[in-house]
């Protein structure tokens, strides 16, 4: 079933450029989308380039938003959001589904 689920991460720290590969590596291997919204942008995470501009130009104690969208979604932001455990102070309770679709 493909699902739309989403969390709010804040951010402590600056990503480092590892952070930024694993969360590319992450999204590339994902059969979904998965996208980062920050103050009214958003960008595919699956497209290298942007994603570390758009990373870079986050400041610090800012608010996150991910988007995951595909089966088994709820995993695949476990996987983000590991990764950005050693950036974040706390998540959010806003990992519900949004919307379910069957296929």
């Amino acid at each position: 079933m493909k699902e739309i689920i989403s969390t709010n991460i804040n951010l402590d720290r600056h990503f480092t450029m590892k952070d930024m590969l694993e969360i590319y590596q992450a999204a590339k291997q994902y059969k979904g989308n998965t996208i980062i919204y920050c103050n009214q942008k958003s960008v595919d995470a699956s497209n290298m380039p942007k994603l570390v501009s758009f990373l870079l130009t986050q400041k610090a104690n800012t608010s996150i938003k991910v988007i995951v969208e595909g089966v088994q979604a709820r995993k695949h932001l476990a996987k983000i959001k590991e990764t950005c455990a050693n950036r974040v102070s706390a998540f959010k309770k806003a990992d519900q589904p949004l919307m379910t679709e069957t296929v």
